[in-house]
Order: structure tokens, then sequence, then C-alpha cells
């Protein structure tokens, strides 16, 4: 029996006795935890426990728990012991094996059919994250929430960043998209993704995450793109040493609650969610910058040769990619791409 076979077992069964265990908590709206038993919120992510993504998960448990005087306990299964990917994590919370869990934005969009999400994957939409936030946290963030929560049974509730995405390559330094043409450069197959950095010269190939570091090594491909943060942690710095922070894609986390399990909650402790839910989408944010920039310190350190883009080679990036925009800007929704541009005033 192969190892993926027996991985989907393992995770099956768990789920089913996760899905037990909470079959005695009430569901009628507003009843449960009215009787002051302790309330299970169940999260999870694949990242280690010193990453700076868990750090964000354990200030939501710090709070809740606090708040709630105990009568919440957060149970957090990281380095993917519940769950190998986030598409299965997305799985876990609409069905309610897990309560509360945060997922990259495009897979937001591609498992909820959520054109609203892909706005993340338009290159150089943003110039920076707070960008991204007026975004998230103002009107356009009321359309992320409906589109959410027509789609799916879970509710919007914020989004933070885990770094902007970066080109790591071990070929040769990139200062303009003609340096990587030829490049086999790792991509998502998300389209938006795929498209940019084919708009950029190099040739998309799709690789599972994991299998990224060997496939460097190997010359499957010659270069990723992802977060700086990335990039830093799982080492592929050590077999692609040029780094070029073209900044074209922020990476942002959309944090999730379980709709049954929420709008089954007392207001008292719906409220507790919420509190917890802001003070760790604040906290996030926070750690982003500093792992950022961690990140890119660390990386030169080593060695590795950190290009940042003169404004006319930024442009040259940021002219390079209007054909995938044009392409798949009907993946965004035109409405959700004038939207966003009108409220980043970045109108023609």
């Amino acid at each position: 029996m192969g190892k993926f076979r027996l991985k989907v077992i393992f995770f099956t069964i768990v789920s089913i006795v996760l899905i037990l265990s909470g079959c005695s908590a009430g569901k009628e709206a507003g009843t449960v935890g009215a009787d002051g038993k302790k309330v299970v919120i169940r999260m999870a992510n694949l990242v280690s426990d010193n990453n700076f993504l868990h750090t964000g998960y354990k200030k939501f448990k710090e709070v809740a728990e606090k708040e709630s005087n105990g009568q919440i306990e957060v149970q957090i299964y990281n380095n993917g012991t519940l769950t190998p990917s986030e598409d299965m994590e997305y799985e876990m919370l609409q069905t309610g094996v897990l309560d509360v869990v945060t997922n990259a934005g495009f897979v937001v969009a591609s498992n909820a059919h959520a054109p609203s999400y892909s706005i993340f994957d338009v290159p150089f939409l943003f110039s920076n994250e707070e960008e991204m936030y007026k975004l998230t946290d103002g009107e356009y963030g009321e359309i992320l929430k409906k589109d959410l929560e027509e789609k799916s049974n879970a509710y919007f509730l914020g989004t933070f960043s885990i770094g902007s995405f970066a080109i790591a390559n071990n070929k040769h330094e990139v200062r303009e998209p003609s340096d990587l043409k030829g490049l086999k450069i790792r991509s998502t197959t998300t389209p938006l993704q795929a498209g940019t950095i084919a708009a950029m010269g190099a040739n998309p190939t799709p690789i599972s995450y994991g299998e990224i570091f060997t496939s460097l090594q190997q010359g499957t491909i010659d270069g990723v793109q992802t977060t700086t943060p990335l990039i830093h942690a799982d080492r592929f710095y050590e077999v692609a040493d040029n780094l070029t922070l073209t900044r074209h894609f922020p990476l942002p986390h959309i944090l999730m609650v379980n709709k049954d399990f929420y709008d089954g909650l007392t207001d008292e402790l719906k409220r507790v969610v919420d509190k917890a839910a802001n003070k760790q989408i604040k906290y996030a944010r926070e750690l982003a910058v500093k792992a950022e920039k961690k990140a890119i310190e660390g990386m030169e350190k080593k060695g590795v040769k950190v290009v940042e883009l003169t404004p006319e080679e930024l442009e040259l990036f940021k002219k390079s990619v209007q054909p995938a925009i044009d392409k798949n800007i009907d993946r965004v929704g035109k409405e959700n791409y004038e939207t966003a541009l009108k409220l980043l005033g970045k109108t023609e």
C-alpha cells in the first residue's frame, strides 16, 4: 500500500474521530457554551512550531482562553500532523473537523469558487502590504465576506500577509524580464500566478511544494517564485542563491471560522472569538514584517546575491505582466478588479 494512500486513510480516521468527539456540542444557534461547559476550538496548519505563522495561531489561543476565563480550549495541530495540504485543511473547515483555519487567498479562491479572492494574484496590484490591508479592511473586505459566506460553510474573519513574492534561481542574476528567458521556475497552477511568471519570460513549472528543494538540486527546475520568508525558512536559497525582490504578489492568509460552529456559540463566546481573531490578525501582520526583514538579512549573510530592483527595472517587470492580467482578469471578475483599482486610487 502506498504512503499517500496510508496518509489519506490515517487522516480520514482522525477526521471521523474528531467529528464524533464534537457531536455532544449543542447545535442550536446561541446555545453552545450556555451551560458553562468547555468549548473546544480546533485549528491546524502545515508549519513547524517555530514558524511565525504558528506563532500567530498561538496568539489566538492565548486571547480566546484568557477572555473566556478558560471555558474555551484551543487545540492547535501544527506541522501538518492533522492535514497534509491547505486544500484538505479547507475541506476540514467546511465539514467541521476544524473550527478555525487560515488559508492562502488562492486556495480559498479555488476551493470556494470565490473569484473576489483572486484579486491577490493580480501582479503588482499592491505596492506594499498596507495597500492590501486598505482593501481587505475596507469596502472590498465586504465583498470578500459576502463571497465566502455565499459559497462556503465559513465566515471571513480577516486577512494578514505572510510575505511578498520574490524569484530565486540557481543560474544567474535577474534584473529584468529578459534574464528569466528559458528558466524553469516553479509556480502553482493558479492561472494568474503561472501566467505572470510566463509573461515575465520564464517557463512556469508546476511541482508540489514538498518537492521544490530536491527539484532545484536535480535541475528539474531552475528556480521558484514564493515569499522571502518561505525561501529562507525552507532553505531554498541553498540551492538557488540568486534572489530578486520583485514583490509581484503578496501572499495573504485568510482567517476563517466554520459557520455552524460560530452560529452555535453564545453571543459572549462569539465576542471572544472575534476578539481573538482581531488580535491574531494584528499580531500576525507585525510578525510578517519582521520575518521578511529577517529572511532577507539572513540570506545575505549566507552569501545569497539579493537584487533590489531600481524603479526603472521594476517598471520593466510591471509592463511585462500586463498580458497575463488581460488574459485572466475574468477569474477575478471585471467588476471586482475595477472596484479594487478605484479603492486603491489606481484607475486611469
